[in-house]
C-alpha cells in the first residue's frame, strides 16, 4: 500500500500551474516588445532557419524536476499500514512504592532506585505479556495503563520518584484497588500484580482488598525492599543535596526497617509468593518464572509495518533531470543544414 509521511506537501504541486502562467505571460510579454524594437530583417540572425530551439525541452525538464522534488518532500512509501497481530501472555501490573522511606540506602544504591532496576529487568524478559505500572504512597496513581509497548513502559518508569505523589504513606488496600481496576474488563482471568514494597503500611483494609483480588482471579506476588536492620530516610534539597535524615515529632531522626508481615499476608490471601530482594537470588527472575507456567490467554494486538520509503527515488529523478536540462543546449543544428 502506497501511503504518504507529509500529504499536506502535496499542496506545492499546485504551484506548477501557476509558474507555467507567469511564465508564458513573460515569454509573451518579451516577444511583443522584442518586435517592437527590433528590425524584422535582424530576425533570421538572432534565430537562424538551421537550428532548431530546445528552451521549450528545458523548460519542461525544469518543471518536472520541481515536481519529482516536491514528490520527494511529501515522503512516499510502501508498506502494509497498521497490521493486527494476536499475541499470548497475561497482563501483569507492578505496583511500585514511592513513599518516603523507599529513599532509604540500605539496599544500594537506595530502596527506591535497586525497585526500578529490578522493574527493568522484568520487563527486558517479558515474552508477549502486557505490562502496566502503578505508583503509590499515600494514594495510588495509574503511571502507565496496560500496554504491549515495553519502552514506554521503561520511559514511564524512569518518571517514578519519591516526590511524584503529594500525599505520603504506603497504602497497600488503594494500590490494590486500583491495580484491579486497571486491568481490562474482557479480561476475567491470567492476571498478576507484583507490588513491591518496604511494608511500612500505615492504611487498613487490606485483608479486604486482596479478598477482592484473589475473587477476580488476580495473583499477587510481592517483593520486600530493604533490610530487617533498617536504615535512615535521607532528606534532598531541590538540587539533590543532602539536607538531613526525615525526623519525627520528637525531632529524633527515623530509622526504616523492612515489614514482611504484611507483604507475606498479601501473598498469602492470592495464591502469589513473597520474596525479600537480597535473600534469593534474582527474586524478579523467579516471579516471572511463575508468571511465565501460569494460564495465558490470547489477545489482539496492533503493530506499525515497516515502509520502504521512496523519497530517494523521486529525488534522485528530480537531480537527474535537473542536470538534464542545465547541460542542455539552447538549440541544435536542423538535420541537413550547413
Amino acid at each position: 500500500m502506497l501511503s504518504l509521511s507529509y500529504p499536506h506537501l502535496l499542496w506545492l504541486l499546485l504551484l506548477v500551474p501557476l509558474l507555467l502562467i507567469l511564465e508564458n505571460i513573460i515569454r509573451i510579454k518579451r516577444k511583443k516588445q522584442l518586435e517592437a524594437h527590433i528590425d524584422p530583417a535582424m530576425v533570421p540572425r538572432l534565430y537562424p532557419e538551421d537550428e532548431r530551439s530546445l528552451t521549450g525541452v528545458k523548460r519542461v525538464l525544469y518543471i518536472l524536476s520541481l515536481v519529482m522534488m516536491i514528490l520527494a518532500a511529501g515522503g512516499f512509501r510502501l508498506g502494509s499500514g497498521l497490521k493486527e497481530l494476536r499475541q499470548e501472555g497475561m497482563d501483569v501490573i507492578v505496583a511500585l512504592d514511592l513513599s518516603a522511606s523507599m529513599s532509604a540506602q540500605d539496599i544500594s544504591p537506595s530502596r527506591l532506585e535497586r525497585s526500578k532496576y529490578e522493574v527493568k529487568r522484568l520487563i527486558s524478559q517479558l515474552k508477549g505479556d502486557r505490562i502496566g505500572l502503578i505508583a503509590f504512597a499515600g494514594v495510588p496513581y495509574l503511571q502507565c495503563p496496560i500496554t504491549s509497548d515495553y519502552r514506554t513502559a521503561g520511559m514511564m518508569l524512569e518518571m517514578m520518584d519519591t516526590d511524584l505523589l503529594p500525599v505520603q504513606g504506603t497504602a497497600f488496600a488503594d494500590a490494590i484497588q486500583s491495580a484491579c481496576d486497571a486491568f481490562p474488563d474482557e479480561n476475567q482471568k491470567f492476571k498478576a500484580i507484583i507490588l513491591i514494597s518496604d511494608g511500612e503500611d500505615h492504611e487498613q483494609e487490606i485483608e479486604s482488598a486482596a479478598k477482592r483480588a484473589a475473587e477476580e482471579g488476580v495473583v499477587i506476588y510481592t517483593l520486600g525492599v530493604g533490610t530487617l536492620k533498617g536504615a535512615t530516610i535521607p532528606v534532598y534539597d531541590k538540587q539533590g543535596n543532602l539536607m538531613d535524615y526525615l525526623r519525627d515529632n520528637n525531632d529524633r531522626v527515623i530509622t526504616t526497617v523492612l515489614q514482611e508481615n504484611t507483604l507475606k499476608q498479601i501473598a498469602t490471601l492470592t495464591r502469589g509468593r513473597y520474596y525479600r530482594l537480597g535473600a534469593v537470588q534474582d527474586p524478579i527472575g523467579a516471579i516471572y518464572q511463575h508468571i511465565l507456567h501460569g494460564d495465558r490467554q490470547e489477545y489482539q494486538t496492533h503493530e506499525f509495518a515497516r515502509y520502504r520509503e521512496l523519497y530517494l527515488i523521486f529525488a534522485a529523478l528530480a537531480l537527474l533531470l535537473l542536470l538534464t536540462a542545465a547541460l542542455l543546449p539552447e538549440s541544435v543544428k536542423k538535420r541537413g543544414a550547413r
